[in-house]
C-alpha cells in the first residue's frame, strides 16, 4: 500500500499510482489527483489503466481521514466543529502545508522526471485543499518551495462547488446534504444521488441564477453509479467522514476562512508570483448541478476584475456530470491533458 510520509510529522498520505509511461520516456505529464468529501481516490480508479495509452501518470491522493491516510487528532476535529474563525484558518492553512508537503514527497518518492510536467487536479471539495497547498507555498522549507515551482506547471480546479470556494448560495440554493426536512440519516444518500445526477439548465450565458435547476434531474440520463453493484460503489465512498470534517468546511462557519485563502491563492500577487509560471485551469462539466456554475460565473467575474493580473483559463465540457471520470475515463484524461497544455 503506497504511503507518503510527511518529515517530522506523525502523517502519511495513502496513494495510488499508474506508473510511469512505457519507454522510458523522460517528458511525460504527471497527474496529482486531489479527490473530494465522501469519494475518496478510488473514484478515479478507470482513468489509471489508460494513463499510460495517453503518455501520462496518474497519481490519486488519499486526503487525512480517508483509507490509509493519517486520522485527524481529537483536537483537530474540535477546531473544524466549533474552533474560532483564526484556529480554523490556522487549520486550514497547515492542511495546505501537509498536502503540498505529501506532493513533494510524491515528487521524490516516485522520481518524477524533471524533464516533464506535474499538475494538480482538485476535484469537488479537493478543490480546497489543493488551494490551501497554493496559498502556503511561502512558508514551506525553501527545498520544498523550489521543487514546487521547478515541477508544478499546472493546478486544475476540477468541478469545484461554489461551497468548496466559499461562495455565498444564491437564494434558491438547494443541496440535499443541507436539507433539514430530510432525516440526518438520508442526506447522505440523497446527495450521493443529487450529486451525481445531470442536469439541464437555461441560457447559462446569461450567468442569471435563475436559470439554474436547483433541483430536478434529468430523467433521460440516469445518474451515475445507478446500475453500479453496490459493493462497488462502496468501494470509492466513505460516508463516516463528512460528519467529522468535510461537510463543516462547506457550512457558513467555515465560509469566511475558505474565502480567504482561495481569494489569496488565486488573486494575491505574491503567491501568484510564488508559483512562477505555473498555469490555473477551470475545468467543469456543463451537466453538473447548479453549484458547480453558480462557481464558475464567480471566479469569471473576479477574472475580469482583476485585469489580466491573475489568469484563469475556463475550460467547460459538453454534457459531462460531476462523475466525468467514472462515465466517461478516456475523454476525462483526454480534457485532462488538454488543461495541462494550455
Amino acid at each position: 500500500m503506497p504511503t507518503v510520509h510527511i518529515p517530522g510529522k506523525n502523517l502519511q498520505f495513502f496513494f495510488t499510482d499508474s506508473g510511469a509511461p512505457p519507454d522510458k520516456l523522460a517528458d511525460y505529464t504527471t497527474f496529482i489527483l486531489v479527490h473530494g468529501h465522501t469519494y475518496h481516490g478510488a473514484v478515479f480508479q478507470k482513468l489509471l489503466p489508460l494513463a499510460a495509452s495517453q503518455t501520462m501518470r496518474l497519481i490519486c491522493i488519499n486526503r487525512r481521514e480517508y483509507p490509509g491516510s493519517t486520522s485527524h487528532t481529537a483536537d483537530e476535529l474540535a477546531v473544524y466543529a466549533s474552533g474560532m474563525e483564526e484556529e480554523r484558518a490556522v487549520l486550514m492553512h497547515q492542511a495546505g502545508v501537509n498536502l503540498a508537503l505529501a506532493i513533494d514527497g510524491i515528487i521524490q518518492q516516485c522520481d518524477l522526471p524533471s524533464a516533464g510536467d506535474v499538475a494538480i487536479a482538485g476535484w469537488s471539495l479537493g478543490n480546497t485543499f489543493v488551494l490551501a497547498a497554493v496559498e502556503a507555498i511561502m512558508d514551506l522549507p525553501p527545498p520544498v518551495r523550489e521543487r514546487l515551482q521547478s515541477f508544478v506547471k499546472t493546478v486544475i480546479m476540477w468541478d469545484p462547488p461554489c461551497q468548496a470556494l466559499g461562495i455565498a448560495n444564491p437564494p434558491k440554493a438547494y443541496v440535499p446534504l443541507y436539507d433539514e426536512d430530510l432525516p440526518p440519516a438520508a442526506r447522505g444518500p440523497a446527495f450521493a444521488k443529487w450529486v451525481a445526477s445531470y442536469f439541464v439548465h437555461g441560457d447559462l450565458s446569461t450567468h442569471d441564477p435563475n436559470q439554474l435547476n436547483y433541483r430536478d434531474p434529468d430523467l433521460l440520463r440516469k445518474a451515475t453509479f445507478e446500475d453500479t453493484p453496490l459493493d462497488e460503489v462502496l468501494s470509492i465512498i466513505d460516508f463516516t467522514v463528512g460528519d467529522k470534517c468535510d461537510t463543516i468546511v462547506t457550512l457558513s462557519p467555515f465560509a469566511s476562512v475558505v474565502a480567504s485563502l482561495v481569494e489569496n491563492a488565486l488573486f494575491a500577487p505574491g503567491i501568484r508570483a510564488a508559483w512562477k509560471n505555473t498555469k490555473m485551469v477551470h475545468m467543469y462539466g456543463l451537466a453538473n448541478s447548479w453549484n458547480v456554475l453558480y462557481a464558475v460565473w464567480d471566479l469569471e467575474r473576479r477574472v475580469e476584475a482583476a485585469q489580466g493580473k491573475a489568469p484563469i483559463t475556463f475550460r467547460p465540457i459538453e454534457g459531462a456530470n460531476h462523475f466525468i471520470m467514472w462515465e466517461d475515463p478516456s475523454l476525462t484524461l483526454k480534457e485532462l491533458l488538454k488543461c495541462a497544455k494550455l
